[in-house]
């Protein structure tokens, strides 16, 4: 007895040469990473995305190409990285930014999942900055990390505008510098310190391996942060720092501390009251809790006694809506002065 052939689809057929072909790859990228790390940086290299759209990304969630979607190159890429994430392999890889920048990386963080293998990082967040922020003007960021935002920053304010980057770890501090050096940055002034209520010291817990840069002075925010070691930091006010650069202007403010977002609020009363302005702050209640503070208790500090307006990303349109009472907020939150909401919203 003969038995018909089952008929295969076209799509259907290309699919299946996509997934066999991804796994000869992946087999192939995984072996040069951990056997001739000198090749496999070049075949990393070789896959590395190009540079991200400035656009809005409605719903955007954190990995989403990679764990969600399933993309074929983002797969290609998640493989590399969780060969060095599994083997704890320090992989440099280059991947390009925005406005020409470019960015070093070490696969098996998440700095390098979002980066190098989704090749998205925040998208609705930049697409703001890039309609607020113009030449000229002053950027402060707190927790600048490896300096993604203050690449950003630096090449959107201009020769004529400054940036101000806080970050108190010595290791993404060496990150950050580094960045800069490659794209001769020179209006980017570095300030090693915490940024606080109050001037100090304090032992900075700095995360290890995969969450490496989610750096906190009070407890991790999530369960599977391991911490590699305490290093103790200076803590400064913002109002001290703005004054002792002497900048006569603060046009910005991005604040991502894990958790400590209230102190830097606290610390920052003057520039907040007599410079006005515009913050892009993560809001996290629970990192916020582990330091002794909370999302509402911040939140009506910068509506109260500060006459802020506080928006947050639509997940329909990527775009600035004012949150409805019961919601839940955006993971980062825009705090506009009261008097400069009608201007910022339509700005291009």
């Amino acid at each position: 007895m003969t038995t018909a052939r089952r008929s295969i689809s076209a799509p259907g057929a290309w699919d299946r040469i996509c997934s066999g072909v991804g796994y000869h790859l992946d087999n192939l990228g995984r072996w040069l990473i951990v056997n001739a790390p000198a090749i496999g940086s070049t075949y990393a290299a070789c896959l590395a995305p190009g540079v991200p759209r400035l656009r809005q990304r409605p719903g955007w969630v954190f990995a989403e190409e990679y764990y969600d979607q399933r993309r074929w190159l983002a797969c290609r890429r998640g493989a590399l990285w969780e060969a060095a994430r599994e083997k704890d392999l320090a992989v440099p890889i280059t991947v390009r930014w925005h406005s020409g920048t470019t960015v070093d990386l070490t696969l098996g963080n998440d700095n390098s999942l979002c980066l190098y293998v989704c090749g998205s990082f925040e998208p609705n967040e930049f697409a703001f900055l890039d309609r607020v922020l113009k030449p000229g003007m002053v950027f402060v960021d707190v927790g600048a990390n490896d300096g993604y935002y203050t690449l950003f920053a630096a090449r959107r304010v201009g020769p004529s505008g400054r940036v101000v980057a806080a970050e108190p770890s010595s290791r993404e501090r060496a990150h950050l510098q580094r960045n800069l050096g490659r794209n001769g940055l020179d209006n980017v002034m570095v300030v090693p310190a915490a940024i606080g209520a109050a001037s100090g010291l304090a032992d900075l817990h700095l995360a290890h391996g995969v969450h490496a840069g989610h750096n906190t002075l009070g407890s991790f925010a999530h369960d599977d942060v391991v911490r590699a070691s305490l290093e103790r930091v200076p803590i400064e006010p913002l109002d001290a720092v703005i004054a002792r650069l002497g900048l006569a202007q603060v046009d910005f403010v991005k604040i991502d501390v894990e958790g400590a977002e209230a102190r830097v609020i606290a610390g920052a009363a003057t520039v907040l009251k007599s410079m006005r302005p515009i913050l892009l702050l993560e809001v996290n209640d629970k990192a916020l809790r582990a330091q002794g503070n909370c999302a509402d208790s911040l939140i009506g500090t910068l509506r109260g006694n500060l006459s802020y307006e506080i928006f947050v990303f639509s997940p329909v349109t990527g775009l600035l809506e004012m949150p409805r009472d019961g919601d839940p907020l955006s993971a980062n939150v825009v705090a506009i002065p009261s008097e400069r909401v009608a201007d910022t919203i339509t700005a291009r």
